[in-house]
């Protein structure tokens, strides 16, 4: 896959609609500019290429927020239809708008839960820093199964139960609670996500840590740039950028902020 946010980011960000000159002068030079989404991308394009799909692929993107995922997929498999979901009534008529808006025509949308959809034989499904928001007996990891083809595959990302930051964390509780989401003490380890997987009949194909202490130090980077205003940040994007695209290739995989299953169904 050849996946590039900044596809989407062009179409969702108010800053650049409302901008558009100045804001193709920043993806020129900066590419995307949220660190977390910048790392996000780069962890699920890594993980994608472990994930066979036919051609007229069926996708489910759980969660999908402003559609960030959900439009680059589309973009780079125009074949594949793309299902996006999310129960937040706002974010999904903002992206309905602009799937309409600039034609992108293998998107559907649904503003409901999964375990309510007539969705049937999905050949992949994910969910990207969903679950940290939700109870365990909240996840749909049962309806997901039930509506997935044989030997489909299910992606989860969330962060690690286990939160580790380089600065103190009393300048940081802020932060932490923003990236963590507020059930994270009632999360999983990376342990404890594989074995929900598989209690609910899933074979794991991959199981990984992400978001080591270079990622770390760049969120904390970002974070202190973002809060002392525009200037600021836009000179922390390309320190912080580069520290999470080193983080990527040395990264032990021994520990990290974040945890990622994927599953096959049998």
């Amino acid at each position: 896959m050849n996946l590039t946010l900044e596809f989407a980011q062009q179409h969702i960000s108010a800053r650049i609609n409302n901008n558009p000159t100045l804001g193709k002068l920043f993806h020129q030079i900066f590419g995307v500019i949220n660190f977390g989404d910048f790392a996000g991308v780069l962890q699920f394009k890594k993980l994608v290429k472990q994930v066979p799909m036919p051609a007229q692929a069926k996708i489910l993107d759980l969660g999908t927020g402003d559609g960030t995922y959900a439009m680059n997929l589309a973009q780079d498999q125009p074949k594949s239809r793309i299902y996006a979901l999310d129960i937040d009534s706002r974010r999904i008529l903002s992206l309905r708008m602009t799937l309409e808006k600039h034609s992108i025509t293998n998107v559907s949308t649904y503003c409901q839960k999964v375990e309510t959809t007539l969705l049937s034989e999905l050949d992949f499904v994910f969910a990207i820093d969903v679950f940290d928001h939700m109870l365990p007996e909240e996840m749909p990891f049962e309806s997901v199964y039930q509506r997935m083809s044989s030997g489909g595959h299910f992606l989860v990302k969330v962060p690690n139960k286990e939160q580790r930051a380089v600065l103190p964390k009393s300048r940081l509780q802020k932060h932490r609670m923003n990236i963590a989401g507020e059930y994270l003490d009632k999360g999983f380890d990376l342990d404890g996500l594989k074995n929900r997987f598989i209690a609910e009949g899933f074979e794991i194909v991959h199981a990984s840590y992400t978001d080591g202490y270079l990622s770390s130090i760049a969120r904390e980077i970002s974070f202190f740039g973002k809060s002392k205003g525009a200037f600021a940040r836009l000179l922390s994007i390309p320190l912080v950028q580069g520290l999470g695209m080193l983080d990527k290739l040395v990264h032990s995989g021994t520990w990290g902020n974040s945890i990622q299953v994927i599953g096959r169904k049998k």
